[in-house]
């Protein structure tokens, strides 16, 4: 998919960059000369996530860095070391530094979300905005169906054989969920199951942050947009509230029929929610 899209758009790089011991993978989409956006993917997820979204983004005039998370898609991963989302976040700030862009808008989907937010905390030099789309990091007494397993042991973001595949993106999704549920497998299945050691350190580790996120939020002054799907089944949309309670300068705006991936599930009306907070006089 990348590949077709590389051959489809003549501004698109496929970059390595290396930060902490890590090769990380970005795909650098679109000209110099537009105001960058970092788009951070989920658990057990890739750069891939984004796609849907790019040409969405591309035709508002903007350049998009989108990485693969260490540990995930196609950068490093490194058994020895912890990837809780504050390391995570200054090894993401550390990353974008590099690249001496000037701030850019941070959009953060589920564990990005919480790992974006930990940069807009301590590193907020390099954040324009902060996105937080179906964010990781708190919860409230509704708990989702994913976090009703993980009380019984299930996991299902850690799929342990093909029809544990099909669930996830059941769960993942909500608008033609029973589509992606027959299409992805197919493609990402095998490399999922191989990951799943690595998947279960990983989760471990952002199980156990040195900061609790609470914390982190309270911290945030950078502008913040708050982008939820009502029929996420993953994190509960009642999240919203209380990332309102700690942010209370944010914006938030709920998706109607729309699941745990909105750039997946409704890419241009993701687009345009964020091209609208975008363009703001506070951000």
């Amino acid at each position: 998919m990348v590949d077709l899209l590389t051959r489809a758009l003549p501004l698109v790089q496929n970059r390595d960059a290396f930060v902490d011991g890590h090769r990380i993978r970005y795909l650098d989409i679109g000209s110099s000369n537009h105001q960058p956006v970092v788009l951070l993917h989920g658990f057990s997820a890739s750069k891939e996530n984004w796609l849907s979204m790019v040409f969405s983004l591309l035709k508002r005039r903007y350049r998009l860095l989108i990485p693969d998370l260490p540990g995930f898609g196609m950068s490093s991963f490194r058994a020895a070391q912890r990837y809780s989302y504050e390391i995570q976040a200054n090894r993401l700030a550390d990353w974008y530094e590099k690249l001496h862009l000037g701030p850019a808008h941070w959009v953060g989907s589920s564990m990005g979300g919480a790992i974006a937010a930990g940069i807009a905390s301590a590193r907020p030099e390099g954040v324009k905005t902060l996105t937080l789309m179906n964010a990781a990091g708190v919860s409230t007494h509704s708990r989702s169906p994913m976090e009703d397993g993980l009380v019984t042991g299930d996991n299902v973001l850690i799929p342990d054989s093909y029809r544990d595949v099909e669930k996830l993106f059941r769960f993942t999704t909500h608008r033609s969920q029973g589509l992606w549920a027959r299409t992805f497998p197919a493609v990402l299945a095998k490399d999922m199951l191989h990951r799943r050691p690595v998947h279960r350190k990983i989760f471990q580790d952002m199980l156990t942050p040195a900061i609790p996120t609470e914390e982190v939020l309270m911290k945030i002054k950078t502008p913040t947009f708050i982008l939820w799907g009502n029929r996420d089944r993953i994190i509960d949309v009642s999240c919203v509230a209380l990332f309102e309670q700690l942010i209370p300068h944010a914006q938030s705006k709920i998706l109607k029929g729309i699941g745990h991936l909105p750039m997946i599930e409704s890419p241009e009306l993701t687009a345009r929610c964020l091209h609208k907070f975008w363009m703001t006089p506070t951000a």
